[in-house]
């Protein structure tokens, strides 16, 4: 079997020896342990497609995901040996030819279906594919589809993310991380101290987020144990698939352990921009079925996790080196933020912008039947001046807390990378200044 150099390591035995930011990940081993891993996955591959060829239906939930995950992870996608790659792309091609795929018949199944793909590296990549954004949505399979059990959903997901992010941060200070570790595992354990601001029903039982706010507020504190439980309450709270499907979907391409954070990050940050875009949705059928106080609690919700969420997400990624973003970005191209599905639905639902033409590399155009400005602009002539009052100030307060996202996301980039070019083809910060000065209601000032 071949074996290629994973990305980013270094010809310095002292850099390889560095562990956490600025460094390799925990787990990367020798090379002679990461050819036994290839090994491994190739053999469990191997025997589970045999045995999923064969009589009766395949078990998806025994399909060797640890060797897998445990291979790509030590490795880094872009290093990842062609001969597991065939295999896998070969397990999933058979099972669908034998007519045995049935994603909608189990979670199990679905997960199978959905992630096998994000193993492929002999294809273009795109930033839903980087991320494993569809692979998450497994958190609302056993939602009815409410408001309520979907927002539930989505914070468990949020919570256990942040609980993956916590544990390898934390695992990384252990292993003797410097100052700079200390400094983003620090950032790690206030994210998950005030997770009730972003994502208030994940924990039933709050106290063990409690703890770790107070620990990290007291000079003799140990934050780092309070954290570590606080993540045992959060798994404890999640559902066996949910936990499966979080650990699968990180499949970093470089060996770099700031590409862990990246990559959870990016997962973090499309849950709070599907928790907008879902409100906006919902706002939208509310103000067509003349229910503007709805429309407003659904707007009032969102911009309350989105003003709580940035200021600590944003606070993890500004400890990302410039140099290892730099490597993480020579080997992801294709995969731009510009093609989030759910930050293009939030300025979709919001308004129409007919000015703005439309670019290729952010994937597929929304269409919808209407817009929240646009039917509020239409009804609420109709409706009682409180309840149309509370509607504005609530558009208001959205497009203020969304405007100051973007004006963070700007000021992080240029601490990051600067002004060159963005990977989907913008003009990089400079875009994304101009970006954070358009409104998501722009015609309000009329009513």
């Amino acid at each position: 079997m071949t074996e290629k150099t994973p990305v980013g390591g270094s010809a310095d035995p002292e850099e390889e020896r560095r562990i956490g930011v600025g460094g390799t990940a925990l787990g990367l081993g020798t090379r002679a342990g990461r050819a036994q891993a290839l090994r491994d996955a190739v053999d469990a591959v191997t025997a589970w497609s045999h045995h999923a060829l064969g009589d009766g239906l395949p078990d998806f939930a025994s399909f060797p995901y640890e060797q897998v995950v445990g291979y790509y992870q030590q490795v880094g996608k872009a290093a990842s040996a062609g001969e597991l790659v065939a295999l896998l792309r070969g397990a999933r091609l058979g099972v669908a030819c034998a007519g045995r795929a049935r994603p909608w018949a189990s979670p199990d199944a679905w997960l199978f279906d959905t992630w096998l793909p994000l193993t492929f590296t002999d294809r273009p990549m795109s930033y839903v594919s980087y991320a494993g954004n569809d692979v998450l949505s497994i958190a609302e399979w056993d939602s009815d589809g409410s408001p309520a059990a979907t927002e539930r959903a989505d914070d468990l997901l949020t919570a256990v993310l942040l609980a993956d992010l916590v544990v390898r941060e934390t695992d990384a200070l252990a292993a003797g991380g410097d100052d700079r570790q200390r400094a983003r595992t620090t950032a790690v354990w206030q994210a998950l101290g005030r997770l009730p601001e972003y994502a208030p029903l994940a924990l039933a039982d709050r106290a063990p987020l409690d703890t770790v706010r107070a620990a990290l507020g007291d000079a003799a504190g140990d934050p780092a144990t309070a954290a570590l439980r606080a993540v045992a309450a959060i798994r404890a709270a999640a559902p066996a698939a949910l936990l499966r499907a979080v650990e699968v979907a990180l499949l970093p391409v470089t060996t770099l352990h700031d590409e862990r954070m990246f990559v959870r990050s990016i997962q973090l940050f499309e849950r709070l921009f599907a928790r907008v875009a879902r409100s906006l949705t919902f706002a939208v059928e509310a103000v067509r079925a003349d229910r503007p106080a709805d429309a407003a609690a659904f707007l009032e919700t969102a911009t309350t996790r989105l003003t709580g969420a940035t200021s600590p997400l944003y606070r993890i990624l500004t400890t990302m080196p410039p140099e290892s973003f730099a490597v993480i970005r020579d080997h992801t191209h294709g995969a731009s933020a510009i093609q989030s599905r759910p930050y293009q639905l939030v300025e979709a639902a919001s308004a129409k912008r007919s000015c703005e033409t439309h670019s290729p590399e952010k994937g597929p155009l929304f269409t919808l039947d209407s817009t929240l400005q646009e039917a509020f602009l239409a009804r609420a002539g109709g409706w009682p001046t409180e309840d149309a009052r509370r509607l504005e100030e609530a558009m208001r307060a959205l497009d203020a807390g969304w405007r100051g996202m973007k004006r963070t996301h700007w000021g992080v980039t240029m601490k990051i990378i600067g002004r060159v070019p963005g990977t989907g083809g913008t003009a990089g910060a400079d875009y994304l200044k101009a970006a954070a000065d358009m409104a998501l209601f722009p015609q309000l000032a009329e009513v």
